[in-house]
Formats: structure tokens, sequence, C-alpha cells
């Protein structure tokens, strides 16, 4: 890029927010402010609307310190975030007299595939309008939907994670080992407990509950979109019905930890621009379908499918899942900052339409490089949860699994009281309590 003036970047965010997308921005900022190339940056708020509506937030004027605490500020609210899909040549023609006028050489959208799919437009027109401008994407989901397919080697084409994926995984672990201790105090109440996760139709979230046991003590039910059928929900209500009283009748209890996406039934949906489903604005949740059928609300009697006494409850974590500070990887909080660094380097060196990837160094021991790959062959593309992964029972996952997310997580899960099972001997006739 020698010869290039001085220019000003625009950094922006797009979809849902993670626990460390900051530390993505944190880490282009920090390499930007460095180069001698970059005149100011600018985050656009609330993403690309804040580029259309002119709302550019000078980064360049906020102090050291909040740049750096950046590092540890989960969400996306600093900048803000959106899922406005560009769907005309108007946008995309204001878009570049916004740079224009704004003296911008440079543009970095941290998203998912929608995302990749507008900065690549961003970046063809650009290209087409002879106008000098660098696009640079930085992947973030929690979902993990953004990559290739599974290798032989046990890694992922394209990216093999997402940044945002390895907290998640990770809250949802803890919770499910402090739900389970939960479980074993009011099991004789409530033998099941019913967990939705988010993900929309994709399972890695639902499958980093397994990362929670995976010696399988814990009388556990994973339940996937991609294990469950697509037309039938019926079909899906009684398989996971068999599963749940399988388990009821070996331990006396059990947890279910389900993905938002698994068709059990109508929702009553919302979808946003892009045509996703907001599971969090639905009328009802896969759970509450769940805990319905599994509580027998649909009969007349109202009498439990369930072979023990007692009922199923249902937990929905929420937006929390992709928000809490407390859960944050290690790892995924390292690797977020490197990706937004390797992006900014990218385009620092004049190389234009790419988004910066994560690639995992196939063998025993963890280890990444990061690495480009072109927007248009991110644009739009979503991987599913390999088959592989998925056990012939359908309710659980795979030892490739926990092997291949394990380290995103960074491990070390709290430990908790385990008493051993040593009674005081029985000097009483038995006895069989009148409510039980």
């Amino acid at each position: 890029m020698k010869g290039k003036s001085v220019k000003n970047a625009i950094i922006a965010q797009s979809g849902g927010p993670t626990s460390v997308i900051n530390n993505s921005i944190r880490g282009a900022i920090d390499t930007l402010i460095s180069s001698d190339k970059i005149n100011r940056i600018y985050g656009a708020k609330m993403g690309i609307p804040g580029v259309l509506n002119e709302n550019l937030l000078d980064i360049s004027s906020q102090s050291k310190k909040q740049i750096s605490l950046l590092s540890y500020t989960p969400s996306a609210g600093v900048l803000g975030s959106c899922r406005y899909k560009i769907r005309n040549d108007l946008d995309l023609e204001r878009i570049i007299e916004v740079f224009k006028k704004h003296d911008i050489g440079y543009f970095f959208y941290c998203g998912g595939g929608d995302s990749m799919d507008t900065a690549s437009k961003i970046s063809v027109l650009a290209e087409e309008k002879g106008f000098d401008l660098i696009v640079a994407g930085i992947p973030k989901t929690i979902d993990n939907d953004v990559g290739g397919k599974l290798k032989a080697d046990g890694t992922f084409d394209i990216c093999d994670h997402d940044p945002g994926y390895g907290s998640v995984a990770r809250n949802t672990a803890i919770n499910v080992i402090e739900s389970n201790h939960e479980n074993m105090a009011s099991y004789t109440s409530d033998p099941v407990l019913v967990i939705t996760v988010m993900g929309r139709e994709i399972g890695f979230i639902a499958a980093s509950a397994r990362l929670a046991d995976p010696e399988r003590k814990i009388p556990l039910l994973i339940i996937l979109p991609e294990s469950m059928s697509k037309k039938d929900h019926r079909a899906n209500l009684r398989f996971i019905e068999g599963k749940v009283n399988e388990k009821l009748s070996a331990y006396g209890r059990c947890i279910v930890v389900i993905s938002e996406g698994v068709n059990l039934g109508d929702l009553g949906v919302i979808k946003d621009n892009f045509g996703h489903v907001e599971y969090g604005s639905t009328a009802t949740s896969a759970g509450q379908l769940l805990i319905n059928y599994l509580n027998g609300l649909d009969r007349k009697d109202r009498k439990t499918r369930l072979v023990v006494r007692g009922y199923a409850r249902c937990e929905v974590p929420g937006t929390r899942q992709r928000r809490e500070a407390a859960y944050i990887s290690e790892v995924d909080l390292l690797e977020s900052y490197k990706v937004g660094e390797f992006a900014a380097n990218i385009a620092l060196k004049g190389e234009n339409g790419y988004m910066a990837t994560i690639l995992r160094v196939p063998g025993e021991k963890y280890r990444v490089i990061y690495d480009k790959v072109p927007l248009e062959d991110v644009a739009n593309s979503e991987r599913e949860f390999p088959k592989e992964w998925l056990i012939k029972e359908k309710a659980d996952v795979t030892d490739d699994f926990i092997k291949w997310a394990m380290p995103l997580t960074g491990g070390n899960f709290p430990k908790y009281s385990e008493f051993k099972e040593i009674y005081a001997g029985k000097k009483c006739p038995s006895y069989i309590p009148f409510n039980l």
C-alpha cells in the first residue's frame, strides 16, 4: 500500500452481540492507532444505520483507559449493533457518499455471515465506483455458524470456530453443572428440568452442555435441531418423552438441554430483516412447549407423561448467555483480540475484501493460526453441526465434539462438593411417607 495517503477508518458491529465482541474491536483499534496510515477512527453507532444516518462516534477522541476497558466490557452497547439488511442500491450509494465525505479509506465490519455479505457488497460497489476503500471483516457469532465443513483432521474449513462461541459454551456448561446440583435437591417434586439455549437452528450451543459432564454421570439429554425431524413435531415430542422417561426410570430425575430451534410445534414466530426467527421474541419457546407436553397440559385429565411423580420445569436463560462477563473464556477473549488485530493488519497491507479467520492446527495440542478468507466465501454461508458428532440415539453428542470444543472454553470449570453415599444404619421399621 505504498504511497497511499493517510485516511480515516470506520468500525461497525452487526447482529447479536457476544461477551467478547468488544475485544475484537479493541484489537483492531490498537493496531490502527499505532499505524501512520490512519488519521481518525470512527465507530458507526448502531451498525450500518449509523453510517446511513452519519452517526459516527469519534473513537480517536476516547481516552486510552476507556479503550483498554473494551476488553472486559461485554455485549455491544458501546458502539451498538443492528440487524439491518441492505435491500437496494440507494443504501449502498449512501454509504459510499458518507465514506467519501469523511475521507474513509478503511471499513471494518464485525459480525456473522449476513454482516460479511453486507461488507462484500460495499467492497464491490466501492470498486465499481472507483472509490479507494479497503473493507475487512471480523468474525463474531455465539452460534458458531460461520465457517465451512468439518475436515478429516477434526478441524473446520474457512473458520474453525467463531469468537464468542467459546464463552457461551463455557456459560452453558457451568449452568448445567450448577443446574445438576439444584436438580439433585429438588427432583422429588421437580424431577425434570428443561433448559432452552440459544443457537437458532444449529446445535453447537446445546451441544456444549456435554462439556459439563464428559464422563456422562449426569442424567442429561441434549436435543439438537439436527437430530430431530424438521416437519413432524409430534414425533419429536414423543421421542423426547421416551428418552426422558428412560432417564427417570434409571435416575429418578433428568436434565434436558434443548436448542431454541428444535421443532416442537408453533412458537408464534417473529422474524428479523434477514428472515431469521427472533426466538427470544416468540410467543413461546421450545422448552415451554416441551414441559407443557410432559406435564400433560394438553390432556383433559391433565395427567403427566412422566413415569415418576412431580412435574417438569423450564428455564430460558435468554440473552444473558451471550453477554455475561463472569463466564468469559480466557481463550475466547485472547482469540477475539487477535482476530481483530489481524483484520486491521490485513487492511493496512492494502488487502481488500477479506475476513480475518481462525484456523486450528491439527494435532493433540490445541493451537490456532490467524489467516484471511474472501468475504464472498463467507457471505450468507452457514455451517451445520456435523452429523458424525451426533450419537446414534440422537439425544447426545460424541466424545469427538468434546475434544474439539473443550479447549475453546478455557476448561477449569468449578468443582463442587460430592458427598459419598454413606448413611447411618436404619433402626426403625420401614415407613412409606403418606404424600410420596
